[in-house]
């Protein structure tokens, strides 16, 4: 039986903490409490920290610290995290993304109404009401990965990607969500297109939401939507 976290090497540049297998939120917010015990306690040496759906990457300079060294001030954190149930400091948001459904915009959704014998309005319903938390940035610029999909409507990805999905394309595959900031190829099923880019490389801070954020989708018509797109 696996006990968790335990402590992974990554070449001889970084490690990773691994508190679990699952998309949970209890799992990640163990992760987002370690990662808020070492900003406040930060270790010489360590560089980095990324979160993740199960783990916590900890980039580190070896010239500054060894892996053992470091590995042996992980642990006694990691023991003073749980001891102490850390609470995480930074001020976590609610976000509301208008999101336009609407056959132009989805073209997906029909195939999986009919893989997953739902109407495409049960799906949008479905999709709209749950409310999914950022859990982690990968892949692409901006690409935050949602987690929090109903079980309804929990589908895996194509076996065949397609190519040039179109920015700000709302995408769901098995227990995820994400909302497409650039055009990338994806497996992931289609299913609407966002009123908002959460990518602005022109601010200082580009991504619009923080990990452990929540978000909620609103479902709106395609005149509203045309709204958004022109400002």
């Amino acid at each position: 039986m696996n006990t968790y976290p335990q402590i992974k090497p990554i070449a001889d540049i970084g490690l990773l903490i691994e508190f679990g297998q699952t998309i949970d939120v209890s799992i990640h917010a163990q992760i987002l409490a370690m990662d808020q015990a070492m900003q406040d306690a930060p270790i010489l040496g360590v560089i980095e920290m990324i979160p993740s759906y199960v783990s916590l990457y900890v980039g580190y300079d070896p010239l500054i610290i060894i892996y053992e060294d470091l590995v042996l001030n992980l642990k006694t954190l990691i023991l003073e995290t749980q001891k102490n149930q850390i609470k995480i400091q930074r001020e976590e948001k609610h976000w509301c993304i208008p999101v336009c459904y609407e056959t132009k915009f989805s073209p997906d959704l029909e195939e999986l109404a009919d893989k997953l014998d739902l109407s495409t309005d049960a799906i949008i319903t479905s999709h709209s009401s749950a409310i999914y938390t950022v859990y982690m940035y990968g892949f692409a610029p901006g690409y935050a990965y949602l987690g929090g999909v109903p079980s309804k409507i929990q589908i895996p990805r194509k076996s065949i990607p397609i190519m040039g999905v179109r920015p700000q394309s709302v995408m769901i595959a098995a227990q995820q969500s994400l909302i497409t900031t650039v055009t990338m190829p994806s497996g992931w099923w289609v299913i609407g297109r966002s009123g908002i880019n959460p990518l602005n490389k022109s601010l200082e801070q580009p991504f619009m939401f923080g990990v452990g954020d929540t978000i909620k989708f609103e479902p709106i018509k395609e005149c509203d939507f045309v709204r958004f797109e022109q400002g």
